[in-house]
């Protein structure tokens, strides 16, 4: 995955700016499409057929010859890479000593002082907060095997880190929602289950997940499109990608028109994007009977890389909605109030010492044209720029795609450092 990560950042990051990353990773989910049985990596003409990162391409001055010879880069690279681990999973799969996975407990300098485990397979290391290692050990069902919960722990942080692009700064795709507003949905709401979660960051019991293949061994009860309840309250925090939610505002208006007499809620957690198809099929849905909007700034996520973060909660840069999505029966169980709204917006609020830089940036989720939060260099400038109250903008301008394809040169080359993946 780090090379066809190191193929988006020479050619699309370019383009995109410094978090490129982000576009990558959500480029990574658009293309599985919500597909639980999807490969880790987008087959050639899925990937090649992308309309959302081609206008992300134009958006950002790309020509259309430009945006296509990109995505089919990107194809081959994708291809290429799927390949290469096929080849190597079939060369280890009866090698018992080389899929031996070794766990070693540290912890992290500083004032925090959080401890991790390391597990590690080969050449491989993966890392997660010790919190989150007793989680996926509570919750998975072989329990009395440490040796094959650690190949299971391991082959899931594998799966996710896949997910994420295998950049550091990546996880927005699988970013939580505060543990308090979940707690505030249960006891409002009775909601049991998160139909977007994953065994590293589920808070209630019961739980979807992107991944059933590495997930169901720790409780997940399998894809959201697979899943059909005829009844009950849930809670649905989709990844912020155009055609997911677009994907999942019709599975739930399927579901509530052929459960018309057992109470059904969904309340769905989306980026306030008024243009986007999924947003608006749900915010005029006919069984939409709550739109709130929280303003960019004023309410937070916890990160999707929380189990391997020391910090968690960070502030959202754009406008969110929270939409509730009812039959007739589950408006009566499950009315919205008032003043339920008003917990949830305050479960929302962000911890101000967990966001200690105040930072002006544009959505990095957000298809670009989509109502954006940008902030451009003067014109003829290709930069992003992020600014702070302690910096000048200056102090913190991405490269431009011309400094860029100077560096993108070695990496395309095959030269990739392990600084790379690192900023």
């Amino acid at each position: 995955m780090q090379t066809v990560c190191a193929e988006f950042a020479a050619s699309a990051g370019a383009w995109l700016g410094g978090r490129w990353y982000q576009h990558f990773e959500s480029w990574l989910y658009s293309r599985r499409g919500g597909d639980a049985d999807a490969d880790a990596f987008p087959r050639g003409e899925d990937a090649e057929r992308d309309a959302v990162l081609a206008r992300k391409l134009r958006a950002s001055g790309a020509s259309d010859g430009e945006a296509t010879r990109i995505c089919r880069r990107l194809a081959k690279a994708s291809e290429n890479a799927r390949r290469a681990a096929a080849s190597a999973e079939a060369s280890t799969r009866f090698n018992a000593k080389a899929n031996r996975v070794r766990r070693r407990e540290f912890e992290v300098g500083g004032d925090k002082g959080v401890r991790k485990v390391e597990l590690s397979c080969g050449k491989v290391k993966l890392e997660v907060n010790a919190r989150h290692y007793a989680g996926l050990r509570r919750r998975f069902e072989g329990r009395a095997d440490d040796e094959a919960f650690h190949r299971a722990a391991f082959c899931l942080l594998a799966r996710y880190a896949c997910l994420q692009g295998t950049h550091y700064k990546a996880g927005n795709m699988q970013a939580a929602v505060p543990t308090g507003v979940l707690d505030v949905l249960r006891g409002k709401f009775g909601v049991r289950c998160e139909m977007f979660a994953s065994p590293l960051n589920a808070y209630l019991e019961e739980y979807c997940s992107a991944v059933p293949a590495t997930d169901r061994q720790f409780g997940s009860l399998g894809s959201a499109f697979d899943y059909e309840p005829e009844e009950g309250s849930f809670e649905c925090n989709p990844p912020f990608d155009e055609e997911f939610i677009s994907r999942l505002a019709g599975h739930l208006e399927r579901l509530l028109a052929k459960n018309s007499k057992k109470p059904l809620s969904f309340c769905v957690i989306v980026p306030k994007w008024l243009e986007s198809r999924g947003w608006k099929r749900m915010a005029k849905s006919v069984y939409c009977t709550s739109n709130t909007s929280l303003e960019a700034k004023e309410h937070a996520f916890i990160s999707g890389a929380q189990h391997s973060r020391v910090d968690q909660m960070t502030a959202s840069a754009a406008a969110t909605s929270v939409i509730f999505l009812q039959n007739r029966a589950g408006e009566r169980k499950w009315p919205v109030t008032a003043d339920a709204i008003d917990m949830i917006r305050a479960a929302f609020s962000p911890i101000k010492s967990h966001t200690p830089r105040d930072v002006e940036k544009w959505d990095p989720d957000a298809p670009l044209g989509l109502g954006t939060n940008t902030r451009r260099l003067p014109a003829g400038s290709k930069s992003w720029v992020y600014a702070s109250k302690r910096q000048s903008p200056a102090d913190e301008t991405v490269e431009t795609p011309a400094k860029k394809k100077k560096k993108s040169k070695k990496v395309a080359n095959g030269a990739i450092s392990a600084d790379f993946f690192r900023d």
